[in-house]
């Protein structure tokens, strides 16, 4: 073999190894502006994150500042706040048309419920959400293998009969193998059930509490 063949060869390969480094190298990016691009647009309002960092290694990584605006003519800025939340993935699917997330834990978030009539900001964007078709803001499936939120808390508020106030305990929400019940799953139609679940277990917890004024006044809008 020339020497002009062994330093093509080597030239590509090298070139190959710098393009795959970039690319891993640009994990937190992808991620981000993904959380950030799909979820706005299937909210229907702001969704944000302040920062991402995963290891191209090993996948594994922390995103902080996880954000959810509250639609318009709502009171409060968020309607679910999330300072940290672990995650691991599967680097090499973000290339692909199937991305895995082995798993996905959420500490202590904080969730927003104004209740207004006829409706609240919670089931407005899970409304939202639901019209969203499989494929319309991407072409990607989806896999979680493993998803637990824990430790999250309600904060309801209501002006219905004068204005008043509660903060509750969510119950834990853990489910498997998003994505693979009998066969392949769009992004869009794994984030409606974790969005579905998490919603129900707010809006749950929130009509299930604060005191028999607040009960009273909205207990049948919850329905």
């Amino acid at each position: 073999m020339s020497k002009a063949i062994k330093y093509g060869v080597g030239g590509f390969f090298a070139l190959a190894v710098i393009i795959v480094l970039v690319l891993l190298f640009s994990i937190n990016s992808i991620v981000k502006s993904g959380i950030e691009e799909i979820g706005t647009e299937m909210t229907g309002t702001a969704v944000t994150v302040d920062r991402v960092l995963i290891s191209p290694f090993s996948g594994k990584g922390q995103i902080s500042g996880f954000r959810v605006a509250n639609p318009d003519d709502y009171s409060r800025e968020y309607a679910i706040e999330v300072e940290d939340f672990s995650i691991e993935l599967d680097v090499f699917t973000l290339f692909s048309n199937e991305i895995v997330v082995r798993e996905v834990i959420i500490n202590s978030p904080s969730i927003f419920v104004e209740q207004k009539l006829p409706g609240n900001n919670i089931n407005s964007i899970l409304s939202h959400l639901r019209n969203i078709d499989a494929g319309q803001t991407t072409d990607a499936e989806l896999i979680i293998e493993h998803f637990v939120m824990t430790n999250g808390v309600t904060d309801l508020y209501t002006e219905i009969g004068g204005e008043r106030s509660a903060r509750v305990e969510i119950s834990t929400v853990e489910l498997h193998d998003l994505g693979r019940g009998g066969g392949r799953s769009a992004v869009e139609d794994v984030i409606k059930e974790i969005a579905g679940k998490v919603g129900e277990e707010a809006l749950k917890a929130a009509a299930e509490s604060g005191g028999e004024q607040i009960r009273d006044a909205i207990r049948d809008l919850f329905n």
